[in-house]
């Protein structure tokens, strides 16, 4: 464990924030080229379920933050989305974990809207919406270079912040890389646990 997720664990202990969480690659299997369009289609990335228990633990909230411009090509609609969405939470609520909110961009790339990641809109908005919360100690998790640059976005725009990639090469660029959500919420066990026996 490094230096830096112990200190992303121990300053978040007992405090109000947001884990922000991407969806494809991170909690479910990724289709390359492609999407995830229904239930069938959706594969929870290994270990995943138990991942999110543990970080239901840690963290006050928790937050999907996804791209779906799926929508915006007209190869799925908000409907279709939102029924894997349904399907998805339950099956974590089931394993212990929770989600407590999902957001998600359906607009195209080119369309440059402020809710498509890199911009940081969705984290933002949420984050407005819930003021008890302290966005300065927002967590992004993500597994594309992206995803770290929304969460450094989310940063500036908070005055503080940490970035997660998750991936099997080391990301300069990000405050701490995992090669999977499983052993990031290991990590976060490990910190915790040496935390609450000091």
């Amino acid at each position: 464990m490094t230096a830096a997720i112990d200190d992303v664990v121990r300053r978040r202990v007992g405090r109000p924030w947001c884990l922000f969480l991407d969806r494809d690659g991170v909690i479910n299997t990724r289709i390359w080229g492609g999407y995830v369009r229904t239930w069938d289609e959706f594969r929870f990335e290994p270990g995943a379920l138990e991942a999110l228990r543990v970080l239901a633990h840690w963290s006050p909230r928790i937050v999907v933050v996804t791209n779906q411009q799926g929508i915006g090509k007209r190869l799925m609609t908000r409907e279709d989305l939102e029924r894997v969405h349904l399907r998805m939470v339950r099956a974590i609520e089931d394993a212990g974990g929770r989600i407590d909110d999902i957001r998600y961009c359906p607009h195209l790339e080119a369309e440059g809207c402020e809710c498509r990641k890199p911009a940081p809109g969705m984290a933002t908005g949420y984050l407005g919406e819930n003021p008890d919360l302290d966005g300065s100690l927002s967590v992004m998790v993500g597994d594309t270079a992206s995803d770290v640059e929304m969460g450094r976005r989310l940063a500036v725009r908070n005055g503080g912040g940490a970035t997660v990639r998750i991936h099997t090469d080391h990301d300069p660029a990000a405050d701490h890389t995992s090669s999977s959500l499983a052993a990031f919420a290991t990590e976060v066990q490990r910190a915790l646990d040496d935390h609450s026996a000091e």
